[in-house]
C-alpha cells in the first residue's frame, strides 16, 4: 500500500513544496515527488528517489550536471518526515 504525505524544502533561499508517494519494493524503497515545480524538475535527474538502506537515500540516475543542492535539499526533507513520523 502506498504512502503519501508533503515535503517542505528550501532552495535559493525560496520555499517549495511537493507531495511525494512512498513504494516499498523487496529491494528498496522508492520515493516519488509529484506537485512539483517544473522549472525545479529540470535540476534533477527525475522524480525517484531510491532508498536501499535507512541511510542511503539517492535520486536514480543522477549526473554531475544536476543540482547537487536542490537534491540535498530534497532527500534532507524526506528523511526529516520520516523521521518525524517515527517518533
Amino acid at each position: 500500500m502506498a504512502r503519501i504525505f508533503n515535503i517542505y524544502f528550501t532552495y535559493e533561499n525560496v520555499l517549495h513544496n511537493a507531495i511525494v508517494s512512498v513504494r516499498p519494493t523487496p529491494l528498496q524503497t522508492e520515493f516519488t515527488l509529484n506537485n512539483f515545480d517544473e522549472e525545479l524538475l529540470g535540476l534533477l535527474p527525475g522524480n525517484k528517489i531510491l532508498c536501499k538502506t535507512p541511510d542511503e537515500y539517492f535520486f536514480q540516475d543522477a549526473c554531475p550536471t544536476n543540482s547537487s543542492d536542490l537534491m540535498n535539499a530534497i532527500i534532507k526533507a524526506v528523511v526529516e518526515h520520516l523521521h518525524a513520523t517515527e517518533a
